[in-house]
């Protein structure tokens, strides 16, 4: 049931942010009481910082698997997680809201939301600097190769967060080129 929730409740704080969402609204959604919404999550709070927390580890699980599957080079993979990226962004409501509450979490709870986040980098940097140390032909450590390149990801979040596809698309080309030509010359 929980799952089912968290998924009815992943839709609504993505259309009306964690101000807008109304429990009665989602207990509705899935065929339940409030009063039964309220026994798996007696507030909105701990709804939304349950829901953040799974998703997190889905993307961790997403992460890893991506970097330990994919047998092509760096420069590719890179370009594929930045492909899947956007795609999951606008096809899959979790990847939203991952992304969406990194930048956009309620004050009273980002504290919480952000130590998640970094969880979730953190497990990126390091599969980052794993598939980097393998390579011998870069102009910098691992570790500059995957702060580098998890700070073109973030400001490459914002263009989907904020902006739009076309937008996303223009800066991905631009600054992946940049930063590729940097890390290789």
């Amino acid at each position: 049931m929980k799952e089912i929730i968290r998924e009815v409740a992943v839709r609504h704080f993505n259309a009306f942010g964690y101000e807008g969402v109304k429990m009665n609204k989602i207990a509705e959604e899935v065929g339940i009481r409030k009063q039964s919404l309220s026994y798996h999550y007696p507030t909105k709070s701990d709804l939304l910082l349950d829901t953040y927390k799974q998703i997190v580890n889905e993307e961790i699980s997403f992460i890893e698997d991506f970097f330990t599957k994919k047998d092509i080079g760096i420069k590719e993979l890179l370009l594929l997680l930045l492909k899947e990226t956007e795609y999951r962004y606008y096809k899959q409501p979790n990847v939203a809201f991952l992304q969406i509450m990194s930048f956009q979490a309620p004050v009273e709870y980002s504290d919480i939301v952000i130590s998640y986040y970094r969880e979730y980098l953190h497990i990126f940097k390091q599969n980052l600097i794993q598939i980097s140390s393998k390579s011998n032909s870069f102009t910098c450590t691992p570790e500059e190769f995957a702060v580098g390149f998890i700070t073109i990801f973030d400001g490459l979040i914002i263009q989907l967060v904020y902006e739009d596809s076309r937008s996303f698309k223009y800066a991905s080309q631009s600054s992946f080129s940049i930063f590729w030509k940097g890390i290789t010359s």
